[in-house]
């Protein structure tokens, strides 16, 4: 396996993991196969390390299992709305400054690309389709990690997933020559298909993924206990 990529698999285990096994573990990957299986397994063992620590490794967070009980609706409900609509600011900051640093003149951003600009809008693209994922991903694993009635956590990718689902982003050309063109967001179910909205196929999609990790690791708990 390239070594970089090996670094970066080790990086997603926790910090007392890494301190007590990470060099060993990382020398391990550089000198085995780098196959998409053995890309899996590294990043659901990194999940379930997350969720159920190593004896002797685990981390104490005691004001943020605090707020998980007083507030769970803060928690699992507005805090990962407000990272969803950080991580859409950040890709249409992306698709607006990739639009005046790379296709001046033109008047919208959909457009070919080719070169530097590929991997540019690239990185935006990515943050929008992957952070309702991610995010869910984190509800799920601080829930299984916490023992946490499924209530809130399930209101919380819900909700992600309905918002993943839905949004659109539109540009708008300048409304003089030489100005600048504008982005927006809004949500929208969009257009059926089979009496069904796209929208809403998208949000089902994007919650059966964020879901499934969850149900993992609460069946393993359950089983363990």
């Amino acid at each position: 396996m390239n070594a970089r990529l090996g670094h970066l698999l080790v990086c997603l285990y926790p910090h007392p993991w890494r301190e007590r096994y990470g060099a060993e573990f990382e020398a391990l990957l550089q000198t085995g196969p780098g196959d998409l299986r053995t890309l899996a397994n590294v990043v659901w063992s990194a999940l379930h390390e997350h969720a159920f620590p190593t004896p002797g490794l685990e981390i104490e967070l005691p004001e943020f299992q605090t707020w998980c009980v007083r507030a769970p609706w803060a928690m699992f409900g507005l805090a990962p709305l407000f990272l969803l609509a950080g991580a859409y600011f950040v890709a249409c900051s992306v698709l607006w400054s990739g639009w005046r640093i790379f296709l001046p003149g033109t008047s919208t951003p959909f457009v070919p690309i080719d070169g530097f600009a590929v991997f540019y809008f690239g990185f935006g693209r990515l943050l929008y389709c992957g952070a309702p994922i991610l995010i869910g991903w984190g509800i799920g694993l601080i829930a299984a990690r916490q023992r946490y009635n499924a209530i809130w956590p399930a209101v919380g990718l819900v909700l992600i997933a309905l918002i993943g689902g839905t949004s659109q982003v539109h540009a708008s050309g300048p409304s003089a020559p030489g100005g600048v063109g504008r982005i927006n967001m809004d949500l929208a179910l969009g257009p059926s298909v089979r009496g069904v909205p796209d929208g809403l196929i998208h949000a089902l999609l994007i919650l059966s993924l964020t879901v499934l990790p969850w149900i993992i690791l609460r069946l393993q708990q359950a089983r363990s206990v």
